[in-house]
């Protein structure tokens, strides 16, 4: 089977986040996105919601998606979430994993921990915007092991990001039109991001 890994923070997911499984499963024909939120991430400040918020959040965004499934792999374990690791708990004789990423994580990808043995276990999804493009030469010259299972695909962009549904969130502006329904409705039951200004 094949399967493509969203990781990401995830505080909260929203739109962006689902419009990228979707178009990376259409070009890749892929069966599943497998959501999986991250613990501590290692290059980036801790989030503002719980880890099992987030966890909840991407629950309720899989719900209506057909083909998205949310782990809590990462979640369960303590210190930094290395991708490395996700990828070898997750790795089965008949699972194809592909790790999809923005053309700016992917660019960094040769200083991750372990990045050569990260282009042994999976393929790898670039999404481009339109305008931007790693090349992949440059990045399979970076990690060989990747050999010829870079895949870029250009998606369109969407204007939204975590940061300002947070800010959003804190203003007391709307955010319906950036994140899935449920994830409105878990977000304004559990008073997410108020005072996150």
């Amino acid at each position: 089977m094949r399967i493509g890994i969203l990781g990401g923070t995830y505080d909260p997911i929203h739109n962006g986040h689902i419009s990228i499984g979707r178009q990376v499963a259409l070009h890749l024909d892929l069966a599943q996105i497998l959501l999986i939120p991250s613990h501590t991430p290692p290059h980036r400040a801790a989030p503002h919601a719980s880890s099992q918020q987030r966890l909840a959040m991407c629950t309720q965004a899989a719900a209506d998606e057909a083909g998205f499934r949310v782990s809590d792999i990462e979640l369960q374990r303590t210190g930094p979430s290395y991708t490395i690791d996700t990828l070898i708990a997750l790795s089965r004789p008949d699972w194809e994993l592909t790790l999809i990423l923005g053309a700016d994580a992917a660019a960094l990808l040769p200083q991750w921990y372990r990045a050569a043995d990260i282009g042994g276990l999976c393929h790898l999804a670039i999404v481009n915007r339109p305008g931007t493009q790693l090349e992949v030469a440059t990045l399979t010259a970076a990690i060989p092991s990747f050999g010829g299972r870079i895949h870029p695909i250009v998606v369109p962009e969407l204007a939204v990001s975590s940061s300002t549904i947070r800010h959003n969130c804190a203003a007391g502006l709307p955010i319906d039109d950036l994140v899935p329904p449920l994830v409105a409705d878990y977000i304004a039951r559990h008073g997410l991001y108020r005072s996150t200004l």
